[in-house]
């Protein structure tokens, strides 16, 4: 007789609600307890996979070679980009800081890139442009405009 009475009543509904939505609830929480983070090395592993699949589908530059990714003895996701031809390079050596900054941003991903994504806000992707092994300039790719020139 009660299971019929609580059938026939609204309690059922608010009673069926009640348990739909609080077991799992209660499953998840338990679960999230268990779960443990990334540690630094283990995310900036993911990011470089991430950075890799990013520019095998899109090259840094027409000409430019991103031949190797990875990640820095200071902690640093690098993306090694070589520039081929010897008077990109030499136009790009004889110029100030700033303006070498400007062609190296010409490798970066763009800022609504997904491989951002996979990127905490610790992490950048650095780009070291280089010419038949002498480095032309190492920087990071900027992280936001709201943030700066330089930043």
């Amino acid at each position: 007789m009660w299971i019929s009475d609580i059938i026939s009543s609204k309690r059922w509904f608010l009673m069926s609600l009640l348990i739909t939505l609080l077991v799992p609830g209660a499953v998840l929480a338990t679960l999230s307890m268990y779960a443990e983070d990334m540690t630094q090395e283990e995310a900036l592993e993911v990011a470089a996979v991430a950075v890799k699949n990013y520019i095998d589908e899109n090259p840094p530059r027409q000409g430019w070679q991103a031949t190797k990714v990875y990640i820095s003895e200071d902690q640093n996701l690098m993306v090694d980009v070589h520039v081929p031809r010897f008077d990109h390079a030499e136009v790009i050596r004889t110029r100030s800081e700033r303006i070498k900054y400007l062609y190296l941003k010409l490798a970066c991903p763009p800022e609504n890139a997904w491989v951002y994504e996979w990127l905490d806000n610790e992490n950048r992707i650095w780009i070291n442009l280089h010419h038949h092994g002498r480095s032309l300039l190492a920087a990071p790719c900027p992280s936001n405009k709201s943030k700066g020139y330089f930043s």
